[in-house]
């Protein structure tokens, strides 16, 4: 699903709905697809949560206020 990050003003695809309001949330551009010699090759020029793109999402899911 997408969700509109306030900060950058884009479209960010996350697991849900409360993930802008998760620790693990990190907005970034898709960086596409890496090959070992070659680099990475561009995919789109979409937005996506890097925690879920590079670990997947944690099963502690704590948001900011839980912390407080």
């Amino acid at each position: 699903m997408k969700v509109r990050d306030r900060q950058h003003k884009v479209w960010v695809h996350v697991l849900d709905a409360g993930c802008p309001k998760r620790d693990c949330y990190w907005p970034r551009l898709d960086p596409g697809s890496y090959t070992q010699g070659v680099g990475y090759r561009h995919r789109s020029d979409d937005w996506l949560c890097g925690t879920r793109e590079a670990r997947g999402c944690p099963p502690d899911k704590t948001t900011k206020e839980d912390k407080t």
